[in-house]
């Protein structure tokens, strides 16, 4: 028995607490902060209106302590506008691997004071996933490679330290804990009982044109049924396929089938796509370097090629 639990141990020690190269955690970082530069950059001419005392902007003075009341106090827009622009400058730092850490705090506590300066800002499900991804970042060194502090510390975009794989299992716990939990609300919820559900959600603001056109064809609602039933079954399969190893290609290839359709369809759905951006995650840490490496050595020889072949016939 104590030969069972003590490997038990080990296997759980390993597979939380060791430690792996960076890469992954790496790449997740520049995905993680691209997607937050493009959502806080979609919001660009509107600043004012949506963060500052010339707008409709309500500050959540309803739900949140009273020491925060004062600095949620609505700014005037050329402050606002600076707001923003330091906003952006701290995703940018993150997104490069300058000083990961303090920028992944600073990142928090920026989005956190705009999803409280306005109701109309209250956060959704990948809103949220922003945020765990900005926490998840401060159990390692995300900037240990492919950052700017790596270029400065060491000369090369490349060089990698050791690093925690923590960051990497509460990421990919995380993201199986997302498509678990809207899969077992459809299971659970009266109203995603009713095929209905799609015909009145492709027809709602949310609708893209294709959604529209879907609807003006009238096909029977039996589609709808097995619509809601493969969306159902999909949200099932793909956090359990990306855990074993065999048929993690199948899920990830489900997952992109799935995002897309519905990203098709409905328009917020798109910035869920951070969450197949990630299917990285459920690799192991070796396995990315070896992609890396053979990346590099590939780049290598294209570069070498194209310079023998210009030497030979047009030096």
């Amino acid at each position: 028995m104590k030969i069972i639990m003590h490997s038990l141990w080990q296997q759980w020690k390993r597979f939380w607490m060791r430690e792996g190269p960076p890469y992954l955690v790496a790449t997740v970082r520049i995905v993680c902060g691209l997607y937050l530069l493009l959502y806080v950059l979609s919001s660009f001419p509107h600043i004012p209106l949506l963060y500052s005392h010339a707008g409709i902007a309500i500050p959540n003075i309803y739900s949140t302590p009273a020491f925060v009341h004062p600095l949620l106090q609505l700014p005037s827009p050329t402050v606002a506008w600076v707001i923003y622009g330091v906003i952006l400058a701290v995703i940018v730092s993150f997104t490069l691997g300058y000083r990961t850490r303090l920028s992944a705090i600073l990142c928090l506590l920026g989005l956190t004071y705009y999803y409280q300066l306005s109701f109309h800002n209250a956060p959704a499900t990948y809103h949220r996933l922003f945020f765990f991804l900005l926490v998840a970042f401060l159990f390692t060194d995300a900037g240990a490679t492919f950052s700017l502090d790596a270029w400065w510390r060491f000369g090369s975009w490349f060089h990698a330290m050791p690093a925690p794989v923590l960051t990497q299992r509460l990421i990919a716990v995380q993201l199986s804990a997302t498509y678990l939990g809207v899969a077992v609300q459809k299971l659970w919820l009266p109203d995603w009982q009713d095929p209905t559900m799609f015909f009145y959600s492709f027809q709602d603001m949310w609708s893209l044109p294709l959604a529209w056109w879907f609807v003006q064809l009238s096909p029977p609602f039996w589609v709808y049924s097995l619509m809601l039933f493969t969306v159902k079954l999909l949200e099932l399969w793909i956090p359990v396929g990306l855990w074993i190893p065999k048929l993690r290609l199948y899920a990830i290839a489900s997952g992109i089938f799935f995002h897309l359709i519905v990203s098709l369809f409905l328009s917020a759905i798109w910035w869920f796509w951070i969450m197949p951006l990630a299917y990285i995650v459920f690799f192991e840490p070796e396995e990315v370097e070896g992609f890396i490496d053979k990346f590099k050595e590939t780049l290598w020889y294209s570069v070498s090629f194209v310079c023998r072949f210009y030497n030979t016939f047009l030096g």
